[in-house]
């Protein structure tokens, strides 16, 4: 390609880089102005910040495109570590990405929309060759700015987890949580939905190859950490695996519930809307323990959090979020004495049966509904039916009997935690 400075391309009587450069105001504004208008992050941005951040980052952009031009030479390995490096601050100073990558391609196209303008017809093979040194300049830098920016997102993610990570221990130690909140920058509210969380599998992480089950159980972790900020307001603290774990979600200061261990109805509301979404993301069944609590009774929060998720998985309950009302009774169950231990015998006539067994957990967990317990167990729902008639007629309890059904629950749960239960743990 001929070089730039050999094509005669003149602008009103002058050379390309010096008619652009004595245009790096102009030409900027209406840059910021169309990054305005075509961003909501650039637009909600106050205008005194729009203009002092983006028109200096648009102005350097121009300017090292400028130098490319006059010297017909890509930039050098010194003037990349500078992009980089200049990207890195903006990313610090909170410039969305998009902003910063709009900014160097609209930089651009003003640029190349300009030359050809005011080009005469006689210009234009010109014209055209500055628009191709502007692709390839394009294609030149912005690795590095992507690179730059990025490099700095990752660090402030790492060290803004590590700090919420801080409060979070010091809350689940019992400890004052004030001094850790403060380097996080986490407003603690008066009171935390404390939740112990577990996702069931996905045939994705079943498969036999390690790689992809390494992979599949990423995805699913970052899908999670995303919905749970999206959907959750205020600053979330959380544990979390592929397979579940412990979150902290802010809840509203003047809305308590009807009592100390109870969450007001719409704040439930808005914890099953979170399990449906991370259901739906994960798509695997979600099942949790919630405990509303002050900040410094987070740590026994936790605590009964999962052992209400315990007893819920335990007595064959649905998916959801259970609280300790829920699951009362169950849960008094798993306590150690003569209850627990009598509920724990009612099953023992299955226990030389397993598929007997199988299938009454499955019952329960599917809402009682015999057509999602034959799919689930992959045979027709006239063996469902027959299988939970063997079943009665062999422990005596029914669980199409309003009567029975609680003492079939509270039987799986001390199965579950007795010694002498006939029930494996899931």
């Amino acid at each position: 390609m001929t070089d730039v400075r050999e094509s005669g391309l003149r602008l009103d009587g002058v050379s390309v880089d010096r008619w652009l450069s004595a245009r790096i105001s102009e030409l900027s504004a209406s840059i910021v102005i169309e990054l305005s208008e075509q961003l909501s992050t650039c637009a909600s941005r106050p205008p005194a910040g729009l203009h002092g951040d983006t028109s200096g980052l648009v102005r350097s952009c121009m300017r090292l495109f400028i130098d490319t031009l006059r010297t017909g030479e890509p930039p050098g390995r010194r003037q990349l570590r500078e992009i980089r490096e200049s990207a890195s601050l903006w990313a610090d100073e909170g410039i969305p990405l998009e902003v910063l990558v709009s900014a160097y391609h609209l930089g651009v196209d003003v640029c190349a929309q300009s030359v050809v303008t005011a080009a005469e017809p006689e210009d234009l093979p010109a014209a055209l060759q500055v628009a191709c040194l502007l692709l390839r300049f394009l294609g030149q830098v912005m690795p590095e700015v992507l690179a730059g920016y990025l490099e700095s997102r990752l660090a402030t993610a790492v060290e803004e987890h590590g700090e919420r990570r801080a409060v979070l221990s010091a809350l689940l130690a019992g400890q004052p949580p004030e001094d850790a909140a403060a380097r996080a920058a986490v407003q603690l509210p008066a009171r935390y939905a404390v939740i112990s969380l577990e996702i069931g599998p996905h045939p994705d992480e079943l498969g036999t190859n390690d790689g992809d089950r390494a992979a599949a159980a990423r995805r699913r972790l970052r899908r999670m950490r995303t919905e749970v900020e999206r959907t959750a307001s205020g600053t979330v603290l959380h544990m979390l695996s592929a397979d579940g774990g412990l979150l902290l979600i802010p809840l509203d200061e003047t809305a308590g519930g009807t009592a100390s261990d109870t969450l007001a109805p719409h704040e439930r509301d808005r914890l099953l809307v979170l399990a449906d979404r991370l259901g739906c993301v994960t798509r695997a069944e979600v099942m949790a323990g919630a405990v509303p609590a002050r900040p410094d009774a987070v740590a026994s929060a936790a605590r009964l959090a999962a052992e209400i998720r315990h007893v819920a998985r335990a007595s064959s309950r649905p998916a959801g979020i259970y609280q300790l009302g829920d699951v009362a009774f169950d849960y008094q169950m798993t306590r150690p004495g003569p209850a627990r231990d009598h509920f724990a015998t009612l099953l023992r006539p299955l226990a030389t049966r397993p598929h007997l067994l199988e299938t009454l957990r499955a019952f329960l967990s599917c809402g009682l509904d015999r057509r999602r317990t034959a799919d689930r167990l992959h045979v027709h729902p006239n063996t469902i039916d027959y299988r939970l008639r063997r079943a009665s007629a062999l422990t005596g309890l029914d669980p199409a009997r309003g009567c029975d059904l609680p003492v079939i629950y509270a039987a799986f749960a001390a199965g579950e935690s007795g010694p002498t239960g006939p029930c494996p743990p899931d």
